[in-house]
């Protein structure tokens, strides 16, 4: 039998309920034929990690090796963990978009998220004594999109009840084109409208299909917003419009 030390199946513990915990929630928010993909890799995984912990040595011969069941695992594990992660951040995208300042958010988020990737990568890295700077990478970009989707539902669903009333100018407007948001999300591009925020920049928001197409540049235009729970302001209503949440 090969020999693991306890915090290894400790390890795999925490992997596994993560793992189930995304997957499922990336099924949630992206309610397409794509969630599959997380779900099938997530049943693939699990079965894999079982018998990685069982694994005897008189499993592996010349057709079946030790290595090829680390790297089926670790491939698995990748597939499910960007799949989820894309599946994620697309749903939450014109969120974002409608997060006022969220742009700073989505930044933040991500810079506390990898570091948490990079160190889960450490840890598996040396249980499956594989070195990998793509994995690394890939636990990376995965671990800072699944954080930056936890901070803006965390900022607009936890946030007050009070709103506020807010006024804009309206720059221009402009049609998105299909980007893999809307391409998992299998969705119309989103539908932006441009004005100038308070530090004086440039900022967009992403608004409803009626209330688009009646906006003209120099428009000005009522909101209501309320400020999140991580003190990002979110925009409720363009126009008395409700946006869904």
């Amino acid at each position: 039998m090969i020999k693991f030390q306890k915090k290894s199946y400790i390890i795999f513990a925490v992997l596994s309920v993560l793992l189930t915990m995304v997957s499922l929630w990336a099924a949630k928010e992206n309610a397409t034929s794509y969630a599959l993909v997380p779900l099938l890799s997530w049943l693939i995984l699990i079965a894999l990690l079982i018998a990685f912990s069982q694994a005897k040595e008189e499993w592996f011969s010349e057709h079946f090796k030790w290595e090829e069941l680390r790297t089926a695992i670790l491939v698995v594990l990748v597939i499910n963990l960007m799949s989820s992660a894309l599946l994620l951040i697309a749903s939450e995208a014109s969120h974002i978009d409608n997060t006022l300042d969220g742009i700073n958010l989505f930044r933040l988020s991500l810079l506390a998220g990898a570091p948490v990737g990079v160190m889960f990568w450490i840890k598996l890295s040396k249980i499956f004594d594989k070195k990998s700077i793509v994995m690394l990478k890939m636990f990376l970009i995965s671990f800072a999109l699944i954080t930056a989707t936890a901070a803006s539902q965390l900022n607009r669903k936890s946030a007050g009840s009070e709103e506020l009333p807010m006024v804009i100018d309206v720059l221009r407007k402009e049609q998105g084109g299909v980007g893999v948001a809307s391409y998992l999300m299998q969705v119309e591009p989103p539908l932006f409208i441009f004005f100038q925020n308070h530090n004086d920049e440039e900022e967009r928001l992403v608004a409803p299909e009626a209330v688009w197409n009646v906006t003209f540049n120099n428009a000005t235009m009522n909101l209501s917003i309320k400020e999140g729970y991580l003190g990002y302001h979110y925009v409720l209503r363009f126009g008395g419009r409700v946006l869904e949440q």
